[in-house]
């Protein structure tokens, strides 16, 4: 039997503000580096370019 239970891994947030990067589910209201309520964009790779892993690089 195989075993098809693979945990997708949490995307990467990128804090438009700073620019600090995160690795959670969901991006919080305030940022962890400089403390302000930021906009988060998803800078995660779901593309083939990128291995479908990590961060996207054209996002950065």
């Amino acid at each position: 039997m195989t075993d098809n239970n693979q945990t997708i891994p949490d995307p990467y947030w990128k804090c438009k503000n700073c620019g600090n990067t995160i690795q959670v589910a969901l991006p919080p209201e305030e940022c962890p580096a400089c403390h302000e309520k930021c906009e988060f964009l998803n800078v995660t790779c779901y593309t083939p370019e990128c291995g479908f892993t990590g961060i996207d690089p054209r996002l950065k």
